[in-house]
């Protein structure tokens, strides 16, 4: 269903054109080189504490911003964690359910084997 509020942008002549050049090169600043500008900004801030760490330019900064995006938009939007600890150790009963199912498995794939070793024997 389409919305029957929604507006239809008309562009006329050269100046509308250029109006929507100016929107969208603001646009591409606003989410590209400012950030950027800010990446830039924060990484010289941290450099003079870290010895023989180079300075950024500008273009440098958009590039890190854009890694940081990607990073971002490679995990959903969700920032990835990480989590540290420990399980808790098996008890006797668990280890010893642990060595049967592996015992079993190994029965079970030697069964396997044989059966197809009959059967390429026919």
């Amino acid at each position: 269903m389409m919305n029957r509020r929604g507006r239809i942008i008309e562009i006329r002549g050269i100046k509308g054109l250029l109006t929507v050049i100016f929107i969208l090169c603001c646009l591409i600043t606003g989410f590209t080189v400012f950030p950027g500008f800010i990446a830039m900004h924060i990484w010289n801030l941290i450099t003079p504490y870290i010895q023989d760490m180079p300075q950024m330019s500008l273009i440098h900064g958009v590039m890190l911003w854009a890694i940081c995006f990607l990073i971002w938009f490679a995990f959903n939007g969700k920032i990835p964690s990480m989590h540290f600890g420990c399980t808790p150790g098996m008890n006797d009963e668990e280890i010893r359910e642990f060595v049967e199912r592996i015992k079993q498995e190994r029965i079970n794939e030697d069964c396997e084997k044989t059966q197809n070793s009959e059967e390429n024997n026919k």
